[in-house]
């Protein structure tokens, strides 16, 4: 099974401005998986992005980042107006999943204790492998979102080792891949995919001319 990288258009946790334009001007990589925050962008502008992503051939993802149960139905309704495939990341409630029944939205919350912006984690190594059990454990939750970089009560990559060794699930990497290190060690890792935001926009793995170089890039770093 090989990682999907799931290319964001996000920066410091909201969407770029020009989304649009930038999507259409580096829609040429190989990257199949796209996605943006509900944050940054005004819903008809956000559902002519999931649009012209469709006609692109690419998966969407929305990723809100929200945390009360109100915020949460109201980023599912957000991502059932824009017809998005996948939504993640976010704080899990069994209302959620109800209200994405039957849309054909796959759900990947995220698990763990999480605290300030942006969010980290924290919990030891076994209330997080729980916490995620418990909600797999729901009817329409399709797979867990796990941020192993901004773990904060221990050695991220030794929590994440002991993660995908007790959940059997698909698991999305959010948050901090922002180096070829860390890119090793997912690859290694061998989640569903990871997400990757920022360090599409910085000095991050290097320059790049254009963002579809810098995807394809770390696309060929993980198919050594």
């Amino acid at each position: 099974m090989s990682v999907k990288l799931i290319a964001m258009l996000t920066n410091n946790d909201k969407t770029v401005p020009g989304a649009i334009d930038i999507f259409e001007n580096n829609k040429m990589t190989k990257a199949d998986c796209w996605g943006f925050k509900d944050i940054g962008i005004e819903l008809p502008a956000a559902k002519e992005l999931v649009e012209k992503m469709k006609q692109a051939g690419k998966i969407t993802f929305m990723e809100p980042l929200v945390e009360s149960e109100e915020e949460c139905l109201k980023a599912a309704q957000f991502a059932i107006d824009c017809k998005f495939e996948y939504m993640v990341g976010m704080a899990f409630y069994e209302s959620v999943a109800e209200k994405l029944k039957g849309t054909g939205i796959k759900y990947f919350p995220t698990c763990g204790r999480r605290a300030g912006i942006p969010r980290m984690l924290y919990g030891t190594h076994e209330e997080i492998i729980a916490d995620a059990k418990r909600i797999l454990s729901y009817e329409g939750v399709h797979g867990i979102c796990l941020s192993i970089y901004r773990y904060k009560d221990g050695d991220s990559e030794e929590m994440a080792r002991e993660f995908v060794k007790n959940v059997d699930k698909p698991m999305i990497v959010t948050g901090s891949i922002s180096n070829t290190e860390r890119l090793e060690f997912v690859k290694k890792l061998k989640p569903w995919g990871f997400t990757i935001g920022s360090a599409l926009f910085d000095d991050s793995f290097g320059a790049f001319e254009t963002i579809s170089d810098k995807i394809d890039y770390i696309l060929e770093e993980l198919s050594k």
